[in-house]
């Protein structure tokens, strides 16, 4: 019997294993393009496939695990010469079948991308820490530490899977922005545990921030790489909008909150409250320093008293520069006991401020009025804004200066 005629006959073009058996099921022929045994395709086509009643064609599929392949088969049932033979045509679909499980696993990474992507432009709008319980989802973890590091001191921002809540704690410089993506490391007050560092960069004008992932035996999984950016982006544009924030807000020379948050805190904030606490402020000596010691001197002088300010603000006292050689202390929730101490610690900071003789001196005055309850808001300024006046007096008159000078 012509076997390649048979082959020629009914496949035109195609690679792959060509048998032709029996009715029986034994093999006649064989190409060999493959290197399964014929004892294992006796088993296979025995399990798949009735040699001795198909009549017709019909197509089936070998997984064969062992040697790592998958077939694709097709068999038919073929008459020459009036003898009756199957011919089986075989082609191996391991390429195509590790293609479409990769495809599989990129369509099922894409999905689990995409939602995360969802899940953080949900929280754009909020802060930068609002990403951790993200984070803290899709990466299965049992905590997330994010630190933003601002010159001497720095935030932690801490998301730990039994508290449920994130614990933000301002804090003393640390090194933690030393750390290289994938390094373990103990942090300061954690304890003793090692935590993966996934991220330690820097963004808006030098503000270095990090994010370090906790768990048991946890890895530095390539898994989470898909996501790197994507909360890299995050948090610098939290940063970004806070640093727009920022510089609406404050005066650009001292670093003191400016007129407009001010304007602000008065008209919104401090009507609310029920103790308040006001000090107005003037500098001394601005024009004469101008002029002798150039516009650089005085504006060393306004930043030394701004300086003088930012010694004593804390959460409930905010410092302002007004303009020119005008500041302000705002403080809120303070006995009046507590806003008399306050004004002596901003005094004795200035005091210190000015123990560098090699600096021009900062002379300020100042004003206090406080109130309590129901209390007249455009009065207390006033009252503040006058003693102010009385003390910026009394201070040139104990120099021997000329009440009138600038």
């Amino acid at each position: 019997m012509d076997y390649e005629k048979i082959i020629s006959d009914f496949v035109k073009n195609r690679a792959g294993e060509f048998i032709i058996t029996d009715r029986q099921g034994n093999i006649l022929y064989r190409n060999g393009v493959e290197d399964f045994t014929d004892e294992q395709w006796s088993a296979w086509s025995a399990f798949n496939i009735d040699t001795e009643t198909i009549d017709h064609e019909e197509d089936w599929e070998i997984s064969d695990r062992a040697g790592g392949n998958y077939y694709t088969a097709r068999s038919l049932p073929v008459n020459q010469d009036g003898t009756d033979v199957i011919l089986h045509h075989v082609y191996n679909t391991s390429q195509y079948a590790t293609l479409l499980r990769d495809v599989s696993g990129y369509l099922k990474d894409w999905r689990e991308l995409s939602a995360f992507q969802t899940a953080m432009l949900e929280k754009l709008s909020g802060n930068y820490e609002s990403c951790l319980p993200v984070v803290l989802k899709y990466f299965k973890v049992t905590s997330v530490v994010m630190y933003i590091g601002r010159g001497r001191k720095m935030e932690r921002h801490l998301l730990d899977k039994e508290t449920k809540s994130i614990q933000s704690t301002r804090i003393e410089r640390e090194e933690v922005f030393n750390a290289t993506k994938g390094e373990f490391r103990k942090l300061p007050g954690l304890g003793d545990k090692d935590y993966l560092c996934y991220i330690c960069d820097s963004a808006i004008h030098g503000t270095d921030y990090s994010l370090y992932l906790y768990a048991d035996g946890l890895e530095d999984d390539d898994n989470f790489s898909m996501h790197y950016n994507v909360i890299k982006l995050f948090i610098e544009n939290g940063l970004l909008r806070e640093q727009i924030t920022y510089e609406s807000e404050h005066d650009k020379l001292t670093g003191l909150y400016n007129k407009g948050k001010y304007m602000s805190m008065l008209s919104d904030f401090m009507p609310k409250q029920n103790r308040v606490a006001i000090y107005n402020m003037d500098v001394n000596y601005l024009k004469r320093t101008n002029d002798n010691l150039g516009h650089e001197a005085g504006d060393a002088l306004l930043v030394k008293a701004g300086r003088s300010l930012q010694a004593v603000e804390r959460d409930n006292v905010y410092g302002f520069r007004m303009g020119g050689d005008e500041f302000m202390l705002l403080g809120w929730d303070l006995t009046e006991d507590e806003a008399e101490k306050l004004k002596k610690e901003w005094e004795e900071a200035l005091a210190k401020l000015n123990e560098n003789k090699e600096e021009v001196e900062c002379v300020i005055a100042c004003g206090l009025a406080y109130g309590k309850d129901d209390f007249d808001l455009k009065e207390l300024l006033k009252l503040a804004d006058d003693r102010m006046y009385e003390n910026k007096v009394a201070i040139k008159l104990s120099r021997g200066d000329d009440p009138n000078s600038r």
